[in-house]
């Protein structure tokens, strides 16, 4: 893996943690179960970026989302 992509991912996913707070409220709440490996991958992820676990999932999700047709201007 490249580092110079990783310096773009962690831009990425700061200025998106930073954006949060901006956009709708987090009033919704979604449990799920993942393994082990992803979630130490997570959190692992979210320690290097200063962000929390919660805004790494966000941001992943959403840009899946994105990649498959979800707006977030018509949901």
């Amino acid at each position: 893996m490249c580092d110079a992509a990783n310096v773009e991912v962690k831009t990425l996913v700061q200025k998106f943690a930073e954006k949060e707070y901006l956009g709708a409220p987090l009033n919704t709440m979604l449990h799920a179960r993942f393994p082990k490996p992803i979630v130490s991958f997570m959190k692992t992820t979210a320690l290097v970026e200063g962000v929390s676990e919660s805004t790494v999932l966000r941001f992943a999700l959403e840009q899946w989302a994105t990649a498959h047709g979800f707006s977030k201007h018509c949901s």
